[in-house]
């Protein structure tokens, strides 16, 4: 199947800007570290110093930041925070979901009304708001307020946000999965397995996982998307993977600086520039949060025909009743990914 997904022009485009992007990141890691360093001040064609931050035309490809840096090298730094932690994110609200969902499924069937009352209800509170008074005080108010006795760490802080945005995600997401094992379990060929005394472990290696596989590589896509969309909200409310520091910047302003480089952190860090006359700071990580949502929807288009070409059914020496029998029993497989809000 991974071979056909390559041979996909839309999903190898989306993976590929992916791909590019994290091992460009990680290549500068090894050769370099992630130190971006502070850029010489640029002379004009008269050969008079200009005043940084320089523009994209002063100083191609991207220009450089209220520090002057340069941008590109730091979005390149960044790369591998923002899409790793977007991953690890992903992992762990999906995989627990789909072991969390057969255990609603099988053994908590008397609870269920309650809950998808206690889940659907907590629905309604905004992720970003939720993320953001879970993760303030860790992230901006204690280093900011107590930096002297604040106990954590680059990585304490790193894991305490990867956890929250895990943690929140997981029981909506559980429901969703136990809601289409309770469709699966509909089936007539279910009946027949009931009858011939299968077991919930037959149910679910026989029957449950040809349907849920490939819904899992369709809602972990979808999922990146939603993650990457939260990063960068966060970071505009200044929470950023990783905490920040405060630092002095060119303009002897005193700013949220990431400690990583992470998009988010350079969003936040860069959002009020969007007001003056070098909006162009601003714009940039929004440009690559944006190319990398773009690209994960192109994997999730090109998943989804794919997965849809695997399951249709040859019809070849079928009856036309045979035939649309066939088409209905398989029109299921993706209404999941579908009918998601």
């Amino acid at each position: 199947m991974f071979m056909k997904l390559m041979k996909n022009p839309a999903f190898l485009t989306g993976f590929l800007f992916l791909f590019g992007m994290c091992a460009a990141s990680l290549v500068y890691y090894a050769v370099w570290g992630n130190e971006v360093p502070k850029l010489d001040l640029v002379k004009n064609e008269e050969g008079d110093f200009l005043s940084p931050p320089y523009s994209p035309l002063e100083y191609p490809p991207l220009g450089t930041d209220n520090f002057n840096r340069n941008v590109l090298l730091l979005i390149i730094v960044g790369a591998k925070y923002t899409i790793g932690a977007a991953l690890v994110i992903m992992i762990f609200r999906v995989l627990p979901s789909v072991v969390l969902g057969l255990v609603v499924h099988f053994y908590f069937k008397p609870f269920r009304k309650i809950i998808d009352n206690i889940v659907d209800a907590a629905n309604y509170f905004p992720p970003t708001l939720l993320s953001f008074l879970l993760l303030n005080w860790m992230l901006l108010e204690g280093p900011l307020y107590n930096p002297d006795h604040f106990p954590y760490d680059f990585s304490d802080k790193t894991m305490f946000y990867l956890v929250i945005l895990i943690i929140i995600s997981i029981p909506s997401l559980t429901l969703l999965f136990t809601n289409e094992y309770d469709r699966i379990m509909k089936e007539e060929f279910i009946d027949s397995a009931k009858v011939l005394g299968a077991t919930k472990r037959h149910y679910i290696m026989n029957h449950i996982r040809p349907f849920i596989l490939p819904q899992i590589l369709l809602i972990s896509i979808r999922e990146f998307m939603i993650i990457m969309l939260l990063i960068a909200h966060l970071g505009v409310l200044k929470i950023f993977i990783g905490g920040a520091v405060i630092d002095e910047d060119f303009f002897q302003n005193t700013v949220l600086v990431s400690l990583s480089y992470e998009w988010s952190g350079l969003l936040g860090g860069w959002w009020q520039y969007l007001w003056t006359t070098y909006p162009w700071i601003s714009f940039i990580p929004v440009v690559f949060f944006t190319l990398t949502i773009l690209s994960a929807k192109l994997m999730l288009i090109g998943a989804t025909r794919v997965m849809t070409d695997l399951h249709k059914p040859s019809l070849n020496n079928v009856s036309a009743e045979g035939a649309e029998q066939l088409y209905l029993k398989d029109k299921g497989t993706f209404e999941l990914v579908k009918d998601v809000r």
